[in-house]
């Protein structure tokens, strides 16, 4: 965890404290907003490098599992978290606090538990595909 209040946080601060801890992997997770508050809501997952789009991928799927409307699984994004090469990273937009639907979920304490669990399981489909190639 890099932020326990809502406070910012350089995100170049962040890439070397990350990069300083020699992660596994890194999962972004954020709420998104749109200037369509109507018709613009879902999930949605993004990459940098075409390497991590495994990763992006099977939370994105386990994500959709919750019946969340699809934004995207989008690559080549430019995120600064999503710069470095040394561990697979991902950053999930988890839904649209500008969507009153998707506020209404995200409210929920049992969705955003649920939500968590989801891309825990799309981490473990990540690695376990990871040890089934090394095979």
């Amino acid at each position: 965890m890099t932020r326990v209040n809502d406070s910012y946080i350089d995100n170049g601060y962040r890439v070397v404290s990350y990069r300083d801890k020699e992660p596994d992997l890194l999962v972004s997770i954020h709420l998104n907003s749109s200037s369509d508050p109507i018709r613009i809501q879902g999930t949605s997952t993004y990459y940098k490098h075409i390497g991590f789009r495994p990763l992006s991928q099977h939370i994105y799927k386990r994500l959709l599992e919750l019946g969340l409307k699809e934004f995207g699984n989008v690559g080549s994004f430019n995120f600064a978290l999503n710069s470095p090469t040394e561990y697979p990273n991902v950053l999930v937009e988890t839904l649209f606090l500008s969507n009153p639907e998707d506020e209404m979920r995200i409210l929920d304490p049992g969705f955003r538990k649920e939500m968590a669990g989801k891309i825990v399981d799309g981490i473990r489909d990540f690695v376990a595909e990871g040890y089934a190639k090394a095979e």
